[in-house]
């Protein structure tokens, strides 16, 4: 088998492109840890204040694709053919504060950790000769609104804010036990931005489960790839799309919820 040549995944050498200046890293990097501190410094401050405000734990499935805006290619003995980004899947998991607004609507910071990425393979499964498999492991940030609904249910929005804390690519070569790993978080930019909106429910004993849709609002491509020549990075601007399935325990008492007939509340103990 000839070698493979990525076209639309191309690198481009170190120094061309769009890259940042580590200055500016790193104070996206400082904003970035002073906005997520002042999250959690609020969460714990109205927890103090507020006997209402509580903290939970959640842990999920990450199901995640990237999108990107040019068709990815790649050569095989001479031929040129289409690559397809698959979902992958990976862990999600972390820590939250619901803060009550009215008895129906509550603020919910949290912070979580998450496998997002990407699997790419050969559009023609005849020619399917190798995979790509992008890791990216985002610590995130959403800032929710949660709106209740009758009989323990809710809906949530709001925005998410990303600190990319690695990114690799593990190649697979079929009928080949070895694969190659390629360490490429500079060619993606520190943070990212996205929308979120989702539904879930919650029992009386504080168990729940939520399921929701992240979409990468900004572009994270850096312009530029690797130092490592050889690695397949997508080209053009590359967004997240992000379905995330978890389960969660919200402690203290037992949550207030509307009845299912007047709105009206009823708290247990």
């Amino acid at each position: 088998m000839g070698r493979i040549i990525f076209q639309g995944l191309e690198a481009v050498p170190s120094g061309i492109g769009k890259s940042l200046s580590p200055n500016k890293k790193n104070m996206m990097l400082i904003r970035f840890k002073r906005f997520s501190s002042f999250i959690v410094m609020a969460g714990i401050f109205c927890t103090a204040g507020n006997a209402q405000v509580k903290f939970g734990v959640k842990t999920g499935l990450s199901i995640s694709e990237i999108l990107t805006s040019n068709q990815q290619t790649a050569i095989i003995n001479g031929r040129s053919q289409s690559i397809r980004n698959f979902p992958k899947t990976g862990f999600a998991g972390g820590v939250f504060f619901s803060i009550p607004l009215t008895s129906k609507l509550s603020l919910q910071p949290e912070l979580t950790y998450a496998n997002q990425g990407a699997k790419g393979n050969f559009s023609n499964n005849s020619l399917n000769s190798a995979s790509e498999t992008y890791k990216l492991d985002f610590l995130n940030i959403p800032l929710l609104l949660q709106y209740r609904l009758p009989l323990g249910f809710f809906v949530e929005t709001g925005p998410q804010w990303g600190l990319l804390l690695k990114a690799r690519i593990r190649e697979d070569l079929t009928g080949s036990t070895i694969s190659r790993y390629y360490h490429v978080k500079d060619s993606y930019k520190s943070t990212d931005f996205g929308w979120v909106a989702g539904a879930g429910y919650i029992s009386p004993v504080n168990i729940g489960f939520d399921i929701r849709y992240t979409l990468g609002l900004s572009d994270f491509s850096n312009g530029s790839s690797s130092k490592m020549s050889e690695a397949p990075i997508q080209n053009g601007s590359i967004k997240n799309s992000v379905v995330q399935i978890s389960l969660f325990y919200l402690f203290g008492k037992t949550r207030a919820r509307p009845a299912a007939n007047d709105g009206s509340t009823e708290e247990g103990n």
